[in-house]
């Protein structure tokens, strides 16, 4: 070992290597070439269709997230479905195995606002169909007046049409209202209920109904104040494309309203018909339909349970589904079934 410590490579190398010599460069192989450039191209693309995306969802935000949404509910095994229910064409999404559950929106709405739910019962043990009703999302829009008897009439024609004969059923907010009638119609088709943040019932507050058809971005804020309990910051650029599409549906809603306004109250005193397990869910900070009508709703069912949840409004079930969805899940799968009781989340 210590002959090779004292070996002289450094004067051996200088010896062997000519002062002419050129010296040795690595040359890059084909493969490496090739390498560098399909990774070159790669990064272009990304960047086009990057600047591409940034340019679409400027122009067209509403489209862009309803296109996230649907890439979402697909990687979730969810399908785009239609089925006709009588003379109407209509709009549905499905997926998962097992029981039924049948998702009822709100005024103004659509089936892909249950998006943050829908995976979590598709999961566990849930055959889920998510539907448009009469006017919204890409189910027809006749020329009717658009009231709850005529969506009741809807999820029955649906289930005929779906060949469902009995399921759970969840609405929110003018969704609970056509969800709660439409257990007190059809007790027979509707094996646990729940029901969140929803109409139906009367009450005293300082909103009036034009706050639900904005025409300015001012008149929106004031809206988005009242939905939602956090406020979030939304680029002007989609404040406009959301008013652009709210005009689109202000036909619909305006109709809608002047029903709901005639009806309001009308199943207040039928309540205590409905026998199956009742879920009552809401929001704590709900400034559209106040907690105090989810009390009263609860009092009206005796085996209804009651639900708050702090730091969610209106919209709960979208920005607190990882609250929501698992506890609404739980009341569906319990046996025996949950009743009565008030709890605070």
């Amino acid at each position: 070992m210590q002959h090779l410590k004292r070996f002289p490579f450094r004067r051996y190398i200088m010896a062997t290597t000519s002062p002419t010599t050129p010296p040795i460069t690595a040359t890059p192989s084909a493969a490496y070439a090739t390498l560098k450039c399909g990774i070159t191209v790669i990064v272009v693309i990304v960047m086009v269709v990057g600047i591409i995306f940034s340019g679409v969802f400027y122009r067209h935000p509403v489209w862009t997230i309803d296109q996230a949404m649907d890439a979402r509910l697909r990687f979730a095994g969810f399908h785009s479905e239609y089925v006709r229910v009588g003379s109407y064409r209509v709009h549905y999404f499905v997926g998962g195995k097992g029981k039924p559950l049948v998702l009822i929106h709100g005024l103004g709405a659509r089936s892909e606002d249950w998006t943050p739910e829908m995976p979590v019962y598709a999961r566990n043990g849930f055959r889920v169909y998510a539907i448009d009703l009469l006017g919204c999302g890409r189910t027809d829009r006749p020329d009717i007046a658009y009231t709850i008897e005529e969506q009741v009439d809807l999820i029955q024609g649906f289930l005929n049409a779906v060949h469902v004969e009995k399921a759970d059923v969840m609405g929110w907010s003018m969704g609970g209202w056509v969800a709660l009638e439409f257990a007190l119609q059809h007790p027979e088709r509707v094996d646990r209920l729940v029901v969140m943040d929803s109409a139906g019932l009367k009450f005293k507050t300082d909103l009036s109904p034009e706050i639900l058809e904005p025409t300015n971005i001012s008149q929106l804020k004031r809206l988005e104040a009242v939905l939602i309990a956090h406020r979030y910051y939304i680029p002007e650029f989609v404040q406009r494309d959301l008013l652009r599409t709210m005009e689109r549906n202000r036909p619909v809603v305006r109709r809608t309203l002047q029903s709901l306004l005639l009806e309001e109250g009308d199943f207040a005193g039928r309540l205590d018909q409905l026998q199956m397990p009742v879920l009552l869910v809401w929001g704590a900070r709900d400034e559209l339909i106040p907690p105090s009508v989810g009390t009263r709703m609860h009092g009206a069912i005796p085996q209804s349970v009651l639900e708050f949840y702090s730091g969610c409004g209106h919209l709960g079930p979208a920005t607190c589904a990882d609250r929501m969805a698992p506890r609404a899940m739980d009341f569906l799968r319990s046996q025996p079934p949950m009743a009565g009781g008030e709890f605070h989340y």
